[in-house]
């Protein structure tokens, strides 16, 4: 009949895996000892999950001179909002940014503006234009925050 292919004996590693706690049903553990009969790499690893099982439960649990300190569910949760505002500041500014290139100059003729040097254009205008880009963004910033 040949060899089980590997899925199977993965399938019997969990099994014999959760027979080191008593986690088996009868069939299961009959499955388990019916494959372990043939299968010399399953039997090798069976062997060692029991030794590795009997060394844990032998070792006595160490004594820790320091507390250990899990992050509670706030704080969980404000990381999540932290990532969260960071990707939406991100988002606006690429949004702002985006709307501030695609905005028309007074003198460009509908095409989109340039702040290369030597373009005609002062700091002043610039300002302006940034300001105006933001004041239209603005509806639609806050719309996007409405609860």
């Amino acid at each position: 009949m040949g060899q089980l292919p590997s899925t199977d004996c993965e399938r019997m590693r969990g099994y014999v895996s959760a027979s080191l706690d008593d986690e088996l049903s009868e069939v299961e553990r009959a499955m388990v000892e019916a494959h372990l009969v043939w299968c010399p790499t399953c039997q090798a690893f069976a062997a060692d999950g029991v030794e590795t099982a009997r060394v844990l439960r032998e070792t006595p649990a160490e004594e820790l001179n320091f507390p250990i300190v899990l992050p509670g569910r706030r704080l969980a949760v404000a990381r999540k909002l932290q990532v969260a505002a960071a990707a939406a500041a991100i988002a606006l500014a690429v949004g702002v940014g985006a709307s501030v290139r695609q905005a028309p100059g007074p003198n460009a003729g509908g095409a989109a503006f340039s702040t290369r040097a030597g373009s005609g254009w002062s700091t002043e205008t610039e300002l302006k234009m940034l300001h105006r880009a933001s004041l239209r963004g603005r509806t639609t910033v806050h719309a996007h925050f409405a609860l």
